[in-house]
């Protein structure tokens, strides 16, 4: 793996970060549209917006056609879909700067109109979000692609962060290529209302998606040095000045850094100062403002102070050490200064680097239209102008600077930061084939501590922050390798997670922190109802060819799911139930385990069970319930399962020794009948120790024969010693008797994660099993069960 992990400035555990790209791969047909479409689309209330009206009237025939309810223009009506045409292929000629204005103020307008009724929705099957984009059929990355209109990835930037603002909000971005642009308004009606991948691509018949693969940089091929000038957009603040830096220090290149603002005079009264000198100015600003002034209007004006000072600091010490750095100010988006900019350097560039980029993060009812144009403008309108005066130009290499925001998606409040970013990418897919220099766009995580993100501690929920060290290192190595298209660093998916996206990206091995995020992406299920930091419902499907430890276990003679394998469910399924605040907790104890044995038994070949978790604060733990029903059964059937999951920062405290109890013998019956055959789950031999209690040592269960799938599935359940345990109450197959019919456990403690093989102690007449690892003797689980007389032949 691409990755590196070095501890970074102020304390920040830095996490693996890979170099990733992004390849096109196969999706499944789609079921025949004849009989598919009316039960997706009947009734369905929906919103038209965009496209140009010819478009328009064909694709709200065809939804009208399958039964659609269809509107035109934001506001009126509730909507249950919004059908976003976007923007249309642009006119021969290419497509001016700022030609996207209009269609997003469009979208925008229509998700302020549906926001209130969309944001409080918790039913994760009603909502839906589908926008064209006309890349190719391949999201620009088909190596035959010719965008018809390299704008549409502003619109898959922000269908991809929808759920941040909707978190039912199902989206789904079709790219199409010329013969699936002929039959738009079909291949709308048969994409509408589906869950599943985000990005979905139509070319030449096929349905296609992004799946990220790894991949190294290439060795240096572009070189660079004293005398060659690398123009930096943006430059003067922030990580462009750090790479700024970097290449005027280490290659002696003359680096040219820009902003909007005029170059201080040096009379400013905060003119050399220093950090802390700067801190006492504010101070002093604030005791001399005027009472009448609004507080807010002091900071904006500090902040665009500090900018001012931060961009004299920078230059005027890199002067002194003698670094060959210039400051121009340029405003990116307006074309008549990027082409003086361009026409002062152009004979000595070697390179220009887009770095510019402004985010007002805010919730979409809190964010203008002013706001996000500015955002989106900075980097789209800034590209085309920059490359625009560049094209012709010798260049060794034309870089943008992206962000993860817009390929996976940004935080709370990036919709349009998100929106510019991967407009930014999908444009340079554009630009590639234009040009005879390489152009690259690097999509990069939050840096550490440096750049526009305004709350850090946030970010850290989404992905670990990049090392500066290392993510420089990086970056330099791409620009002298002559990169080309879009090249992505990804860290560890962080806590913040939330099930549409989960689903919506392909999730392979090569992707960092794959190990932790798989296991609850497996046992996802098939969402039905989310409530963030609250609630979620799900439909887990167990088919008996995919989970052979069905066949291992029995309930009267019909192959049933082990109880621990339920178990293991329930806690992955706690795991999307998270605080809002994201803190870091583990699972501490399961209690309460109430399952009916009937529940567990197949049905044929496949057990479908709606799996409800909600969440709340208990004093200092939080604590989720979870119920399981039958699919088709109410809330509340008889046949229902519940347990109570612990959630804490600490381990749980473990018993120092087992109560010694005089053991007592009572039969019961008329339970039903288990039985374990020991193929998949290790069985271990039972034996009595000095004072009676039951011992047994067994082998763990290998994940990869739990379930069969290509990946391996760990398990946060000791699955082996649990089902030990229960075959001993049970008398090896015999009625079960410590409990009646429902099962009943009191409490699972997890002390650690199994490692190996495992020793069992303890004694039934108390109900306090002790589990540790064989070889080490570490605490593994304590097992409170209820009190009472084993069943059935008493083993060894």
């Amino acid at each position: 793996m691409t990755t590196a992990t070095t501890p970074a400035a102020g304390g920040t555990d830095v996490q693996p970060v890979s170099r990733m790209v992004w390849r096109l791969t196969g999706l499944p047909p789609l079921p025949d549209p004849e009989t598919d479409a009316p039960e997706r689309l009947a009734g369905l209330r929906v919103l038209l917006i965009n496209g140009d009206p010819g478009t328009a009237a064909a694709v709200e025939r065809e939804l009208k056609g399958h039964g659609a309810l269809v509107h035109r223009g934001a506001g009126g009506a509730p909507a249950d879909a919004v059908v976003d045409l976007a923007m249309d292929p642009a006119p021969a000629g290419g497509q001016p700067a700022g030609a996207w204005h209009e269609a997003l103020t469009e979208t925008v307008t229509a998700l302020r109109a549906v926001y209130e009724d969309w944001a409080a929705e918790s039913d994760a099957r009603r909502l839906f979000y589908l926008a064209v984009t006309h890349l190719g059929g391949g999201m620009g990355q088909h190596a035959r692609d010719e965008p018809a209109q390299p704008l549409g990835g502003v619109w898959a930037g922000l269908a991809k962060t929808l759920h941040r603002e909707f978190p039912n909000c199902n989206a789904r971005v079709v790219d199409v290529d010329d013969a699936a642009r002929a039959d738009l308004p079909a291949v709308i009606a048969a994409e509408l209302g589906r869950t599943g991948p985000i990005e979905v691509g139509r070319r030449g018949g096929a349905r296609l998606t992004l799946t990220p693969v790894e991949a190294p940089v290439g060795p240096p091929a572009v070189p660079l040095g004293p005398g060659d000038t690398v123009l930096i957009s943006g430059g003067a603040r922030g990580i462009g000045w750090r790479l700024a830096r970097e290449l005027a220090g280490r290659d002696g290149a003359h680096v040219v850094v820009t902003g909007r603002e005029p170059f201080p005079t040096g009379d400013e009264p905060w003119w050399g100062l220093d950090e802390e000198g700067w801190r006492a100015f504010e101070r002093e600003t604030w005791r001399l403002r005027d009472p009448g002034t609004p507080p807010a209007r002091v900071r904006s004006g500090l902040a665009r102070t500090r900018r001012q000072w931060e961009v004299a600091t920078h230059l005027t010490t890199a002067r002194r050490e003698g670094l060959a750095i210039e400051y121009a100010q340029c405003d990116i988006t307006d074309p008549a200064q990027v082409r003086d900019l361009v026409r002062r350097h152009g004979a000595r560039l070697a390179g220009v680097i887009h770095n510019a980029g402004v985010d007002s993060a805010a919730r979409l009812p809190r964010t203008t239209d002013e706001e996000i144009g500015r955002t989106v403008r900075t980097k789209i309108d800034g590209f085309l102008n920059l490359f625009e005066e560049v094209r012709r130009l010798p260049l060794r290499f034309f870089c943008s600077v992206g962000s993860l925001t817009g390929r996976l998606g940004g935080m709370v409040g990036q919709l349009g930061y998100a929106a510019a970013n991967e407009g930014l990418a999908r444009l340079g897919t554009w630009a590639a084939r234009r040009a005879d220099f390489p152009v690259m766009t690097l999509a990069w995580p939050t840096w550490d501590r440096v750049g526009l993100i305004a709350n850090f501690s946030a970010a850290l929920r989404y992905m670990p922050a990049l090392d500066v060290t290392e993510g420089l290192a990086r970056w330099r190595a791409e620009l002298l390798a002559g990169s080309r298209g879009e090249v992505t660093f990804v860290g560890p998916l962080g806590k913040a997670i939330d099930p549409g996206q989960a689903t919506g990206y392909p999730v392979v091995p090569a992707l960092p922190g794959y190990a932790a995020a798989f296991p609850r992406i497996f046992h996802l299920g098939a969402t039905t109802a989310f409530t963030p930091h609250a609630r979620l419902t799900t439909t887990v499907t167990f088919e008996r060819e995919r989970v052979p430890v069905a066949g291992d276990f029995q309930v009267d003679g019909v192959p049933a799911l082990p109880l621990s394998v339920l178990l293991e469910s329930a806690a992955r399924g706690a795991e999307w139930v998270v605080p809002q605040d994201f803190p870091t907790l583990r699972l501490s104890r399961i209690e309460g385990v109430v399952v009916p044995a009937a529940l567990l038994r197949f049905e044929h070949s496949t057990l479908r069970l709606v799996r409800e978790a909600e969440g709340a604060h208990e004093g200092e733990e939080w604590v989720v319930r979870v119920r399981f029903r039958r699919a088709g059964e109410p809330a509340g059937a008889d046949q229902e399962a519940s347990v109570r999951l612990v959630f804490g920062d600490a381990a749980p405290a473990v018993p120092a020794a087992l109560p010694d109890v005089p053991r007592t013998t009572t039969w019961r019956s008329g339970s039903p009948y288990l039985r374990w055959r020991s193929t998949v789950v290790p069985l271990g031999v039972w034996t009595r120790d000095a004072s009676g209690r039951h011992v047994a040592e067994v082998a763990p269960c290998a994940p990869g024969d739990l379930w069969v799938t290509p990946h391996e599935v760990p398990t946060v359940v000791p699955v082996a010693p649990l089902e030990n345990l229960l075959r001993l109450w049970a008398g090896q197959g015999g009625p079960l008797s410590v409990t009646s019919d429902p099962l009943v456990i009191g409490q699972l403690a997890l002390h650690a994660d199994e490692r190996g093989p495992c020793r069992i102690e303890g004694d039934a007449a108390v109900g306090v099993w002790r589990v540790t690892c064989a070889h080490t003797g570490e605490p593994v689980m304590t097992v409170h069960g209820p009190p009472g007389p084993l069943g059935g032949p008493a083993p060894g």
